[in-house]
């Protein structure tokens, strides 16, 4: 069924035309793809998004402060022990939010953890100044293009020192002009 009409009871296919053409209903009400709400009914209340297309995602975070950068970690020991490290180069330099943080960038109470947390599956909200984290996306772009060119500049002008690796009369890497080509 195409994405752009919602139908009234996803389930029910019973008024759609011939195979290959658009989904038509009897009646002309269409509910919208995405809806937001409070459900309460008697003691369920609960925060309730109607996406039965699947197009929401499910980490996004609609009201970010533009001063921090976000990201879901894996809420593994090992793996928070080195995102949440102070040795930026090294993965590090995010902190988890805190609930006064979680709660500025609209996330409900009823949405965090016991402990405060904001956690979706096995990940957890972290965040970190956008110039730390522009600055550590600068560092490792540099080192990404160093090895880069490092590979470019041996190709280009041949490297003589990587000779007999893999085969003892393996003369190294060589240009065109050098094999004679």
């Amino acid at each position: 069924m195409p994405r752009g009409r919602p139908r009234k009871n996803p389930l029910d296919y019973t008024d759609t035309q011939v195979v290959g053409s658009e989904p038509v209903q009897k009646d002309e009400h269409i509910v919208p793809e995405v809806e937001n709400g409070r459900v309460t009914k008697k003691e369920y209340s609960a925060i309730i998004t109607k996406d039965y297309y699947s197009n929401i995602d499910p980490f996004y975070l609609s009201k970010k402060d533009p001063d921090f950068e976000y990201r879901f970690l894996r809420a593994e020991d090992k793996n928070l022990s080195i995102k949440t490290s102070d040795v930026l180069a090294q993965k590090g330099g995010w902190q988890i939010c805190p609930r006064e943080h979680l709660k500025r960038i609209g996330i409900q109470n009823d949405r965090m953890e016991k402990d405060g947390l904001y956690r979706k599956g096995d990940t957890v909200l972290a965040f970190m100044p956008k110039e730390l984290y522009l600055e550590k996306e600068r560092i490792k772009e540099e080192m990404r293009r160093s090895r880069t060119d490092a590979i470019k500049r041996m190709t280009k002008k041949g490297d003589p020192g990587v000779a007999g690796i893999g085969h003892k009369d393996m003369k190294g890497l060589q240009t065109q002009e050098q094999m004679r080509m």
